[in-house]
C-alpha cells in the first residue's frame, strides 16, 4: 500500500469513526430510527476517484427498517444487537442474504446501474465505472426509506455534513448528484436555512443541472431508473458538454441547445405524451370559505385574510394568485430580512418538513392551496389540520 492509499484510507477511517457516532445518536432517537448505510466500497478507494455520485438517500421498497433491527439482522455481517462500527460503515452496502452477493456486489444488476451506462455512455467515464477503485456511490443522507421524500429536512440537515466532509477528503475529479432539479432544490433551500454550506445551481436543459457546491463544480442529472430512452439518450449527448468546463458562469448553453437539438426535441415531445391530463382547477373563494367556517378552524381573525397563528406569527389565508397560504412575524418590516426575527431557522424548518416553499424573503414560507390535493374536502382538511400541527410545533417555545 502506498503513502497515497495510505493517506486516503486514514482520512477515511477518522471520518467513519466521526460519522457513526453522530448517526448512531441521531438513529437511536425515538423519533427517527431509522438504518443506515452508504452505498459503494470504501474501503476499496485507493486515491481520489474519477467520478462521485450522491443520490438524496437510500431507497427501500419495503420502507423504513428500524435501526434496532438493523443491528439485530444477520445479514448486516452479525453485528451482534452492536451499533454500526466505522469498518461496517466503510463497507457499504453490504447487506448479505446466506448464500447470494451481497447488495453491492450484486450493484451492476440493478436498473440504476444499466441506466448509468447509458447516461455515461458517450464519455470515457463509461469505462470508469466498472472499476470499483476509481468510484464512489453515496448519499447526501444515508439513512434508509422508501422514497427520497420521507427524509425530512432537519433529518437531511443533520446528516448531510458528514456527506461533505467525504466529498472534501476524497475530492472527486467529477461529481454528480442524482434526481435534477429535486437534488438541487433541496440543496438550495437547505444551503439557506441551514447556513452550512454554499450552493448555487441553473439549468441546462431538461432535467439537467449543474452548479457549485462549496467551490466545487457539480453536476445533477436524473435519477437513472426507470427513466424513458429519450431522457437517457438526452443525458449522454449533454455531458460531454459538461464533464470539461472551467468556467461556471458562462457555459455555453445555446452551443449545447443547438448540438442536442435533435435529443431535446425527442424529450420534449415525449414529456408532451407522458403528461398527465390537467387537473380541475380548485376554487379558493370556496375552499377559503369552507376553512375559516370549519369548527375545527381556531385561528382568531387580525385583518381581511390575516389570522394569528401564535404570540409572533400570522398566517394569511388567500385567494390572490389561484389561492396560497404564507406565514410570517406580525411585526415584519421589508427593511429588515427574517434572518432578524426571532426563531426564523426553527420556524422555516417546520415548514420545510411540512412542503412549504421558503425560499422567499418576505414570507418565511408559502404553500398553494392546490397541493393539498383535488377535491375541496380534502384540501380542507389538510389544510385546517396543518395548520393546528404548525401551531401546536410553534408555540412550544413559550
Amino acid at each position: 500500500m502506498n503513502n497515497e492509499q495510505n493517506n486516503i484510507q486514514a482520512k477515511l477511517e477518522k471520518w467513519a469513526e466521526d460519522t457513526v457516532k453522530a448517526y448512531h445518536q441521531i438513529a437511536t432517537r425515538d423519533d427517527v430510527n431509522i438504518a443506515y448505510y452508504t452505498q459503494s466500497d470504501l474501503s476499496l478507494l485507493s486515491e481520489e476517484p474519477e467520478l462521485m455520485i450522491v443520490g438524496i438517500n437510500p431507497g427501500n421498497p419495503y420502507g423504513i427498517t428500524p435501526y434496532t433491527e438493523q443491528c439485530k439482522n444477520k445479514n448486516w455481517s452479525y453485528l451482534h444487537n452492536n451499533p454500526l462500527d466505522k469498518n461496517h460503515l466503510l463497507k457499504g452496502n453490504y447487506c448479505k442474504v446466506e448464500g447470494k452477493p451481497s447488495s453491492w456486489d450484486a450493484h451492476r444488476e440493478w436498473k440504476y446501474w444499466s441506466g448509468l451506462r447509458k447516461c455515461l455512455s458517450q464519455t470515457y467515464l463509461y469505462t470508469v465505472i466498472d472499476d470499483d477503485n476509481r468510484i464512489v456511490i453515496t448519499n447526501a443522507s444515508f439513512f434508509s426509506t422508501k422514497n427520497a421524500n420521507d427524509i425530512k429536512e432537519s433529518l437531511l440537515a443533520k446528516s448531510i455534513p458528514f456527506t461533505l466532509s467525504l466529498i472534501k477528503i476524497i475530492n472527486p475529479t467529477h461529481l454528480f448528484f442524482l434526481s435534477g432539479k429535486k437534488c438541487f432544490e433541496r440543496l438550495y433551500h437547505l444551503s439557506k436555512s441551514s447556513k452550512q454550506f454554499l450552493f448555487e445551481y441553473k439549468n441546462i436543459c431538461g432535467n439537467i443541472y449543474v452548479g457549485i457546491l462549496n467551490n466545487k463544480y457539480c453536476i445533477g442529472i436524473p435519477h437513472p431508473t426507470y427513466k424513458t430512452r429519450e431522457e437517457l439518450n438526452l443525458v449522454a449527448s449533454v455531458l460531454p458538454f459538461l464533464l470539461n468546463v472551467t468556467d461556471y458562469e458562462n457555459i455555453d448553453n445555446e452551443l449545447i441547445r443547438r448540438e442536442c437539438s435533435k435529443q431535446i426535441q425527442e424529450y420534449e415531445d415525449r414529456q408532451k405524451v407522458n403528461q398527465p391530463k390537467r387537473k380541475k382547477k380548485v376554487d379558493s373563494t370556496r375552499i377559503i370559505e369552507l376553512i375559516i367556517t370549519s369548527p375545527y378552524f381556531q385561528l382568531t381573525q387580525i385583518e381581511k385574510e390575516n389570522y394569528s397563528l401564535s404570540k409572533n406569527l400570522m398566517i394569511r389565508i388567500t385567494k390572490t394568485g389561484n389561492g396560497y397560504l404564507a406565514i410570517r412575524h406580525k411585526n415584519y418590516d421589508v427593511q429588515y430580512p427574517n434572518s432578524k426575527y426571532d426563531f426564523t431557522e426553527r420556524y422555516r424548518n417546520i415548514l420545510m418538513e411540512k412542503g412549504w416553499n421558503c425560499d422567499t424573503s418576505v414570507w418565511l414560507g408559502k404553500k398553494l392551496i392546490k397541493d393539498y390535493g383535488c377535491k375541496d374536502d380534502e384540501i380542507v382538511t389538510k389544510i385546517v389540520s396543518e395548520i393546528n400541527d404548525i401551531v401546536e410545533l410553534v408555540n412550544k417555545d413559550y
